[in-house]
């Protein structure tokens, strides 16, 4: 029998520097191993990734033991727990393996409501005692992986955006400990956060602006219809907006104003 890497599984954990390499193979070499290799039913490697490369590079046959779990999600989130506890890790890798664990952690908060649906049918039925409970618990979820991987939920949140947002040149540098969530959050995700949130209102002053030029085309339809007397009273036949009194047209009135503007042109001139 022999140990087998899951590739799923060695891509979630943070890799090692050739010189952390370098000290850990001193380390078995002289010392043995501390802690044995923790393999699934499969022999494929849960915890302890790193271990097995120095023993396989020093040609020592490594120590390991066999594990079992409920299903498949308990099992991967096992082997991100095991890093989190044995590995020295920054803020970002801190979240790099914090996500997964969200997702984890949802899938498993989807089951235990699926078993707590079927229990509530089952008291119902009378098939359960009625003072059973549901296993699923509402919490919030992102807050609750943040606090287990040890950092705040606003970093979190930060460096999820981050992850989504940033080139693998600014992950990298992260994850190097050359830079910071907050510097690299200031710089490459606040800024498209800020264009996102102007976008919806660039957009209802789009809409806005077509209706007032809607609205304008139909006043003047409205009111060349007025000035060529096609609206007019469907009972006696007199056109619209007629003075009461003389019975002058908004035409003629109009047309009485333009001459009055001409009559005073010219007297001012003569």
């Amino acid at each position: 029998m022999s140990l087998r890497v899951n590739p799923e599984y060695e891509k979630l954990l943070p890799k090692m520097s050739d010189e952390e390499i370098a000290e850990l193979k001193a380390s078995i070499q002289a010392e043995g191993q501390h802690y044995p290799i923790v393999a699934n039913e499969d022999l494929e490697i849960l915890d302890g990734h790193h271990r097995f490369k120095a023993c396989e590079e020093l040609g020592i046959e490594p120590d390991f033991e066999v594990r079992k779990f409920e299903n498949k999600l308990l099992e991967k989130k096992f082997v991100i727990e095991a890093n989190l506890r044995r590995r020295h890790l920054n803020k970002f890798q801190l979240v790099e393996l914090g996500v997964p664990l969200l997702e984890i952690e949802k899938e498993l908060a989807k089951k235990r409501q699926a078993k707590g649906g079927k229990m509530g049918r089952n008291i119902q039925l009378g098939l359960a005692p009625d003072d059973a409970k549901p296993a699923f618990k509402k919490s919030k979820a992102t807050a609750a992986v943040a606090k287990k991987v040890g950092v705040s939920t606003r970093t979190f949140e930060r460096g999820k955006k981050i992850l989504e947002k940033a080139s693998e040149e600014d992950k990298q540098k992260l994850r190097e400990g050359k830079t910071s969530i907050a510097q690299v959050y200031r710089e490459v995700v606040a800024p498209e956060r800020a264009a996102e949130q102007k976008a919806p209102v660039a957009a209802e002053t789009l809409i806005s602006d077509a209706r007032k030029e809607q609205n304008k085309m139909e006043l003047s339809t409205i009111l060349k219809k007025l000035l060529e007397k096609e609206l007019f009273c469907p009972v006696c036949g007199h056109a619209m907006l007629e003075c009461s009194k003389c019975h002058k047209t908004l035409q003629d009135m109009l047309k009485q104003k333009a001459e009055d503007k001409t009559s005073q042109s010219t007297s001012r001139l003569s």
